[in-house]
């Protein structure tokens, strides 16, 4: 289980590394309203939620491949890759409402 922290630790930094944080303008933010605060923050937001999701996945992909027949450690990688898949549509869903929602009142 080290080697999996190590990796998702890895790639959680080579994440936040990533030119996507690097801000074009260091101009301050001019949010007139809560829709925009809200879209501002889900702009955030579910990036990362969506990366962690997808290396869930990968760690627990990775877990059921070295899990060498092993019972107990196939039942532990299908919860994780079951756990991430339900929060990624979780995330999906709850983007898709507060969307909505924030459309409606515009």
């Amino acid at each position: 289980m080290k080697i999996v922290n190590k990796i998702f630790f890895t790639l959680l930094s080579f994440f936040f590394a990533s030119p996507a944080f690097a801000q074009a303008d260091p101009a301050p933010l001019k949010l007139t309203g809560i829709d925009a605060i809200i879209t501002k923050v889900l702009d955030i937001v579910f990036p990362v939620a969506g990366i962690a999701c997808v290396v869930f996945i990968i760690i627990g992909g990775y877990m059921w491949i070295v899990s060498a027949g092993d019972p107990a450690k196939i039942k532990q990688a299908q919860g994780t890759l079951t756990w991430a898949i339900i929060g990624l549509v979780f995330i999906l869903v709850a983007t898709l409402i507060v969307r909505v929602v924030t459309d409606f009142i515009k």
